[in-house]
């Protein structure tokens, strides 16, 4: 299993971002909230990770929830995979207030991808 995070599968497009927000369905689990989309016309998952500054005002903590999301996310991605022919754009947004231990971010991306699967397989 390829268990890499390369460019092609990170979500950049300000317009499909924006239609997140405006279109998308969400499903959460505290500390995070998902927002996504079926795409068809892409070959790839896409995902992109938000913390606000409202909640971190230091960059540095914004930052390492940040990589500790892409990271618990690039470990668990498979469990999308198994959804055949329908791809999805994400952005996964973190609530609390306080840092998170890496354990409890990574319960909450098995729980929301896992969701995600069962709801759209």
């Amino acid at each position: 299993m390829n268990q890499k995070f390369p460019k092609a599968e990170k979500l950049k497009s300000s317009k499909t971002i924006e239609k997140l927000f405006l279109e998308g369905k969400t499903y959460s689990k505290f500390p995070l909230k998902v927002f996504f989309l079926p795409k068809e016309n892409i070959e790839t998952h896409r995902a992109a990770f938000a913390v606000p500054k409202r909640n971190f005002k230091s960059a540095v903590d914004r930052s390492r929830v940040k990589r500790q999301l892409r990271e618990a996310y690039r470990l668990q991605k498979e469990l999308l995979d198994e959804i055949h022919g329908k791809n999805f754009v994400m952005l996964f947004l973190f609530l609390g207030k306080v840092k998170p231990q890496y354990a409890e971010l990574e319960k909450a991306i098995v729980v929301l991808l896992k969701k995600l699967h069962d709801e759209n397989s």
